[in-house]
């Protein structure tokens, strides 16, 4: 497993749910389905459009194709406290969103 100086994966390609968790315990993190649920949709957004979604874009995707109830960002902050978009792209094994500082 590479990773680049953000801890990212260098080639999201190589990715797994085992790199997944692996990324995810580094950052003392236990994903669970919540955790899954949005990991997948990132990782579905960025092969569809070869980019990751800002956290408005992911907010809305969440309320389309996940619920309502937990398309918003306080929710997203629970699960990924350090940044959502940049941890869920990270644990997708995408590269940093470059909209992330």
């Amino acid at each position: 497993m590479q990773l680049d100086t953000n801890g990212h994966l260098v080639d999201y390609m190589v990715w797994n749910k085992a790199i997944a968790i692996e990324l995810a315990s580094l950052d003392d993190i236990s994903l669970s389905d919540k955790h899954w649920e949005i990991i997948n949709l990132v990782r579905h957004i960025y092969l569809e459009t070869e980019t990751s979604p800002p956290m408005r874009l992911l907010i809305k995707a969440i309320k389309k194709y996940l619920s309502e109830d937990i398309a918003n960002s306080r929710h997203l902050y629970q699960l990924f406290p350090d940044g959502p978009v940049r941890l869920s792209c990270k644990y997708a094994g995408l590269p940093k969103p470059k909209h992330c500082m």
